[in-house]
């Protein structure tokens, strides 16, 4: 068969470098994952009353068959009303797509986008942003995140990039990889910009609860600019492979996306509907089981201090500590590309983080690293990152 050659602009480092670490576990070398954002990989666990939910939505024949393309009608509400409890935003059901996961939302905004214009993605970011826009022939340009500055967006370099194809802004909030919460602040003023110059912004905040100081704020709480806002339930409601997202269209001023909202709509007709049992257990308890969450920031912040603290006193290593999501993104300070420090790592000793150059252009020279094992484990494998940089010149 012949293949599109667009194919061969997929890449994702996450779970590229999977195929690497088989092969040294065939070897028979004990491996220590510290690669991909899957809290019940780890000791986390789905709470027991959303799967108690599933059961429950599941016996129901009502939840068995399709749903609306755009969502179970009763989720839908129940998604503006979280939105309404926790930001304050005003939002309209009929905005709201209900995806299979929050990377299904991602793709259909970047099918929906003219190829050859472009939207600017903030650096270092996730991979899939990246993948998808090259994917569809949209050109992500890359504007900087300061890491000097906790990785807060650079401001004047997003002016400097804007061009007369620009369409949007994409920031991702809490960060993946860098761990970052961007400042109400920065965030207006980035908002200010996009209104200045009638863009739309994609704001991703999938980690929306899971920021250490409780310091994050939704951006369509912060600006009368239009957003398209992206969530979903595997991060914070750790529930990665149940695979149910949504995006969320706020329009107040009606700056003409009604044409975007309909490309998405009709993406998401093509693909029948998400999950349906799944969103209708979540529709039962999206607003009523909030007090398991402070336990697993505990925990996460407990895990993301040690992981900071360690790392910033190796010789060889540097870290801005997270202030939220599950990553870490320390800087290499030796003689080696990042992709070669990583794969050296993982086939000498077995501890497995991503190279930092798949994450974009400002990612090179880092790794990144999950925070979600446990301390113990997280000792024994640094100690083993430590020897393993004394060999390092």
């Amino acid at each position: 068969m012949e293949l599109s050659q667009d194919v061969e602009k997929i890449k994702y480092a996450i779970r590229d470098i999977l195929v690497l670490a088989k092969e040294v576990e065939k070897s028979g070398k004990e491996l220590f994952y510290f690669n991909i954002g899957d809290p019940d990989k780890y000791d986390f666990d789905t709470p027991d009353f959303l799967k108690s939910a599933l059961v429950e939505a599941i016996m129901e024949d009502k939840a068995n068959y399709y749903s609306n393309s755009a969502g179970d009608q009763n989720l839908r509400e129940e998604i503006v009303e979280r939105q309404k409890r926790l930001w304050g935003t005003d939002l309209d059901p009929d905005n709201v797509l209900v995806t299979t996961g929050a990377s299904e939302a991602i793709a259909f905004i970047a099918a929906s986008i003219a190829p050859g214009t472009e939207v600017l993605v903030p650096s270092p970011l996730y991979p899939t942003y990246l993948s998808y826009l090259k994917f569809y022939n949209v050109v992500p340009v890359q504007y900087n995140t300061r890491e000097s500055d906790n990785w807060q967006p650079d401001i004047e370099d997003i002016r400097k990039k804007i061009s007369s194809k620009t369409q949007a802004i994409i920031l991702i909030n809490p960060n993946n990889p860098t761990g970052a919460v961007y400042s109400p602040k920065v965030v207006k003023q980035l908002a200010d910009i996009a209104g200045e110059h009638n863009l739309l912004i994609i704001s991703d905040e999938i980690y929306d609860l899971l920021s250490f100081d409780g310091s994050f704020r939704s951006t369509a709480s912060l600006t009368d600019v239009p957003v398209l806002e992206l969530n979903g339930i595997s991060k914070t409601l750790l529930s990665p492979g149940w695979r149910l997202g949504w995006a969320i269209l706020r329009d107040n001023e009606d700056k003409g996306y009604s044409d975007l909202w309909e490309a998405l709509a009709k993406q998401s007709r093509i693909r029948l509907c998400a999950s349906s049992p799944v969103q209708v257990a979540v529709s039962k308890v999206l607003n009523k089981e909030t007090d398991y969450l402070s336990s697993v920031i505990n925990k996460l912040k407990k895990r993301s201090d040690y992981f900071s603290k360690r790392i910033n006193e190796m010789d060889g290593l540097s870290l801005v500590p997270p202030k939220g999501a599950f990553y870490a993104f320390p800087r290499i300070h030796k003689d080696i590309d990042d992709q070669e420090f990583v794969k050296n790592l993982l086939q000498e000793t077995g501890v497995l983080f991503v190279f930092g150059s798949g994450f974009g252009e400002l990612g090179k020279g880092h790794f990144r690293s999950v925070v979600l094992p446990d301390i113990e484990i997280m000792e024994k494998a640094l100690n083993i990152v430590e020897s393993y940089l004394m060999t390092i010149k």
